[in-house]
């Protein structure tokens, strides 16, 4: 399979573009996040990008790169891994069960990731088609 991505700035601009959107359409779709105080950090490879979701205000604030934060969980997947959870394609539990995903930090609070990808999901797959052209 090709990588989605075509490099770590595609990647973020499509993910700023989606939690633009997110705070935009649905402002209430991350408050299980917020109601946690969690911080999530995903490092993604191939492209090679560290995302950062700071639930402990409101609105949610995303970041790339290098943080101080103490991360609440931490999530290692491809690029294209993640592009299949957004899309649907690969749910949660079978990401975690056939290490799709590896997640460091609480088990219980990796399930909460399922409201995150929810609200991601309501924007990513039109972006995607949008932003994603060859």
């Amino acid at each position: 399979m090709t990588q989605i991505y075509a490099d770590a700035n595609q990647f973020q601009e499509l993910f700023t573009v989606m939690f633009d959107e997110i705070a935009a359409v649905d402002p209430d779709g991350m408050n299980e996040l917020i109601e946690q105080r969690m911080v999530i950090r995903f490092l993604v490879r191939e492209p090679e990008v560290e995302l950062w979701i700071d639930g402990r205000s409101k609105p949610v604030i995303t970041s790339f790169g290098p943080n101080d934060l103490d991360a609440t969980l931490t999530g290692d997947l491809t690029g294209n891994s993640m592009h299949e959870l957004l899309l649907g394609t690969l749910p949660l539990g079978r990401a975690l069960m056939f290490r799709k995903l590896k997640v460091r930090g609480s088990k219980s609070k990796a399930m909460k990731l399922e409201s995150l990808l929810h609200a991601m999901q309501a924007s990513y797959p039109g972006l995607a088609d949008e932003m994603l052209q060859d």
